[in-house]
Formats: C-alpha cells, structure tokens, sequence
C-alpha cells in the first residue's frame, strides 16, 4: 500500500491529511510555536491523529519523568551502549497506552528511532539521499516500510510518501501517526511566516546505511506507481525552485534599491554641507 501525508497547514496550527489512493483516511496535528521551558515540559503538548471524521485515534504523552530519567547522564549510551530520548507513550481514545516511539543511541554514529506497539518492535533507520530523505523501517530482519520526504517545501508545507508491504496493512496507522511525530520534530517551525519556500540537498552516512536497500521499492511496488511519485516530486521541487529564484530577485533587488537611495541621501546631503 502507498500513503501520502500531505501538511494542510503550518501558520498558527500544523495540520495533515493521510491519503491513500487520493481519499483521506486519516487527519492529524501537531503543536505549533515551540517554546524553551525547563524540562521539555513544552513537549507536553500533544500530536494527534483521528479518523476523516476527526474522531480521536491516538494521541502523544510526553512523559517527563521517564526523558528526565534516561537523559540525567547526557552521554550515559557511553558507558551503558544505549541510550533513549524524546520518548513518547502513544494513547487510545481509551486513554490507555498503546505503545511508544523514542529515539535509541546506540554508539557512535549508531542513531534510530524505535516504534512499540502492540507484539511490533520496530528500528526506524534514516539516510537522505540527494534531494530526497529516507526513513526505512526494519521488523526483524526484514524491511516491510519506507518513507520518502522530498527535501524541498513550498508555502512551509511539508509531505511525505509512506510504503508499507501489504501482509503489514495493519501498521498503517501506527506508521502513519510515527511521520507526523517525526515532522513535528524534525521540522516543525516556531515562527509565523509566509510562502517560505525551501530547496535542499543532502546526504548522510552512519553505521546504519548497510540497511538501505535501493532495490527494496522497485521489487515491492509497481514502477508505473513509482514513477508517477517520482515525477510528481520533481515537478514540485522544480516549482519550488522557481519560487525561490524569484523572491531571491527580488530580495536582491530591494537590497540593491536600499544602498541606491542611501547613496542618493549621502550624496546629497554631501553637497548641501559643502
């Protein structure tokens, strides 16, 4: 199954809409503005993720208790070869605990995120690849999801293409709500702005690159499909880029037309004193 998270909003809210086959199955939020507070206690604020209805699904708790206790040592994966962060209980409608995402520390260079929930344990690996990021997901040994988030954004808007083999249907949802948690932090903004457009390329490497698989889409998924999101990622980078060309000329040109008149003033009043 293919899913596409598109960011609806990210001015005064963060919303999303999770569609699959261009009809919206699930909508989802997260907190906007970030605020420095002792403890996190900030993160406190939940994401959520419901139903097209907008019936409650889950919802984060962020415990701060358990992220003060595993972070009391910054650097205590050192000593201990793990270490968890950011840790996040996910919550029904029931308000009973479903689950966890968090990040693990490992080693050096040995960074994932971890998704429990129910019988899963599941290793979330990342990579960015040129102009796109890649978060592949590992039950076991085997790979049964990727998400692709282009490294572009228009209007400050992120979105995200998830692919998850069919016999794991039953994770969509659990993989989806995971891709809202990780915008929300990894690119969430804490300022007002307007028609920010970005354009990126990046590349990273760690010990954990060995589970990229450049074949696994291809092998898993139909190329007609594939080539379709392909084509549709570039062509909106391509708009972005566009967008960023223009407001840069025009960026330039208004910071050119500041120092012309300043240089007029000074002129002038050069003259006018001599």
């Amino acid at each position: 199954m293919i899913i596409k998270v598109e960011q609806t909003k990210a001015n005064s809210k963060n919303k999303f809409v999770i569609l699959e086959n261009s009809e919206i199955k699930f909508l989802a939020g997260t907190p906007w503005l970030n605020i420095d507070t002792p403890l996190d206690v900030d993160k406190k604020r939940t994401c959520v993720i419901t139903d097209k209805n907008e019936k409650p699904i889950f919802y984060t708790d962020y415990s701060v208790t358990e992220n003060v206790a595993n972070n009391l040592i910054p650097i205590k994966w050192v000593f201990t070869k793990s270490q968890k962060s950011k840790i996040y209980n996910i919550i029904d409608q029931n308000k009973q605990i479903k689950g966890k995402i968090y990040k693990l520390i490992n080693g050096v260079l040995d960074t994932k995120q971890v998704i429990e929930y129910e019988d899963y344990g599941l290793i979330c690996y990342n990579k960015s690849i040129g102009k796109t990021h890649h978060i592949f997901i590992y039950n076991d040994d085997k790979q049964i999801a990727e998400i692709i988030k282009p490294l572009h954004r228009h209007d400050n808007l992120d979105y995200y293409y998830i692919f998850i083999l069919d016999e794991y249907k039953d994770l969509e949802i659990i993989i989806s709500f995971y891709t809202i948690l990780y915008d929300y932090l990894s690119y969430s903004d804490s300022e007002f702005v307007g028609n920010k457009d970005e354009v990126e390329v990046s590349y990273t490497w760690d010990k954990n690159n060995k589970y990229y698989n450049k074949d696994w889409l291809p092998s898993n998924f139909p190329s007609k499909e594939l080539t379709k999101i392909y084509e549709e990622m570039e062509l909106e980078r391509s708009k972005t880029i566009k967008s960023v060309k223009k407001y840069s000329s025009i960026i330039i040109f208004l910071v050119v037309l500041a120092w012309v008149i300043a240089l007029i003033i000074f002129l002038i009043a050069y003259f006018l004193n001599k």
